[in-house]
């Protein structure tokens, strides 16, 4: 692998744990009574603002794509 990909993964690594621990307090406070559904929850959350994140990088490359054109 080269360094940069190692930088890159290293990054994406550090961003999803930052959301997932934002996403994770959000929901403590509903579910101090039953942390595996904070838990739970906020590994729901994470992988949907991932999904939409990621659709709409996707979108945006097409976008520009067709501009070029």
């Amino acid at each position: 692998m080269s360094g940069a990909l190692v930088k890159r993964a290293a990054n994406a690594a550090g961003v999803l744990a930052i959301t997932w621990g934002t996403c994770f307090l959000m929901t403590l406070p509903v579910g101090l009574s039953d942390l595996g559904f904070s838990l739970i929850f906020a590994t729901a959350l994470t992988a949907a603002m991932l999904l939409v994140v990621g659709l709409g990088m996707l979108f945006k490359r097409g976008w520009d794509a067709l501009k070029r054109r």
